[in-house]
C-alpha cells in the first residue's frame, strides 16, 4: 500500500475532480471519508423446536443428513466428479453463506466436501441450517 504522502502525490484532486467528481478518490484512499454504516437487520435466529425438527430436519435426514454425536448439528459428505466441481459447489454455498451471514464448517479434500451445519449463537440447529442444507442440496443436484 503506498504512504498518505506519496498518494497526495499520485493523486491530486485538481487532476482527478474530472474523472471522480471531485476529491472523493483521494479522500477514500487517505482514509478520511466517513465511512457510511448501514447496519443490516438480522432476524433474530432461534434454535428448532420439536416441531419444527420433525417437520423440517427429516426431510433432510431422508438425503443422507446424519446428526452430529455429542452436539446439536447435522453432517453430509458430498462427492463430486472432481476437484474443480468441489470448488465451484463450495464457491456457490459461499455466495449464500455470506448473503445470510451463516456459515458452514466444512473440509475439502479433492473432490469430497464435509459439511457441518449448526448455529452457534443459539447452541444448535436452527432455520437457518435447514435453509443452508436445502440449498446445498440444489447446489450438489445441479452439479449431477
Amino acid at each position: 500500500m503506498l504512504a498518505k504522502s506519496c498518494v497526495s502525490v499520485l493523486y491530486s484532486p485538481a487532476k482527478t475532480a474530472a474523472a471522480t467528481g471531485g476529491s472523493s478518490l483521494l479522500r477514500r484512499l487517505c482514509g478520511t471519508q466517513k465511512k457510511e454504516t448501514t447496519a443490516k437487520k438480522h432476524k433474530m435466529v432461534v434454535r428448532l423446536n420439536e416441531q419444527e425438527r420433525a417437520e423440517k430436519l427429516q426431510p433432510l435426514l431422508d438425503c443422507g443428513w446424519t446428526l452430529v454425536e455429542g452436539r446439536d448439528a447435522i453432517f453430509k459428505q458430498y462427492v463430486l466428479k472432481d476437484f474443480n466441481q468441489a470448488f465451484a459447489f463450495m464457491t456457490g454455498v459461499a455466495l449464500l453463506a455470506e448473503k445470510i451471514n451463516h456459515h458452514p464448517e466444512w473440509f475439502n479434500v479433492y473432490n469430497k466436501v464435509d459439511v457441518t451445519l449448526s448455529t452457534h449463537d443459539v447452541g444448535g440447529l436452527s432455520s437457518q441450517d435447514i435453509r443452508m442444507a436445502n440449498y446445498l442440496e440444489t447446489q450438489a443436484n445441479l452439479l449431477k
